[in-house]
């Protein structure tokens, strides 16, 4: 088995991180690796937030069901499925611009969760481990408004990051 199957077969969520931060080298590699990943049509239907504000964190620990990693966690993305970047091109340059559909959101939303998962691998061959909160989605209208997004735009899918502590290292996955 090679070294990136062997990786993804072995992955964890990982909630516990050690008190240590994110290189910024490999910070900027998870999140060019997540700007590599394919998306519909060339057309890169998303954003990526990255939560640095240790307010904002907590804030999104209490509005992802009180989940205090969250907060403790040393790098945060979300990953947003924004179709309102294209709108706002189709207006500027057409009189005449249909509001986006649900095919739409689902390309968008599609886009959006290849880029997290591409960022997730990406990381875990660095050792950082990570975990998906699927609150940020659950809530959505919360966190459109905590995030100021516009009218076509949605959090999709949230990304906690950090080394793993030896417990977490150490358990088993079922």
């Amino acid at each position: 088995m090679n070294q990136t199957v062997k990786e993804l077969m072995e992955r964890k969520s990982v909630r516990v991180y050690k008190e240590q931060q994110i290189e910024q080298e490999k910070k900027a590699v998870i999140i060019e690796a997540a700007l590599q990943a394919p998306t519909a049509g060339n057309m890169t239907l998303y954003s990526i937030i990255d939560v640095t504000d240790p307010e904002l964190k907590k804030k999104l620990s209490v509005t992802c069901d009180n989940q205090p990693f969250i907060a403790q966690a040393p790098m945060v993305l979300v990953f947003v499925a924004d179709y309102q970047k294209w709108y706002d091109l189709f207006c500027k340059y057409e009189d005449t611009v249909r509001a986006p559909g649900m095919g739409d959101f689902m390309l968008a939303e599609d886009d959006a969760l290849i880029a997290a998962q591409n960022a997730v691998v990406a990381a875990e061959s660095m050792g950082i481990g990570s975990c998906y909160i699927g609150d940020i989605l659950e809530q959505y209208e919360t966190h459109r408004e905590l995030f100021s997004l516009p009218r076509y735009a949605v959090p999709a899918a949230m990304v906690v990051f950090g080394y793993p502590a030896q417990q977490q290292k150490e358990r088993v996955s079922l």
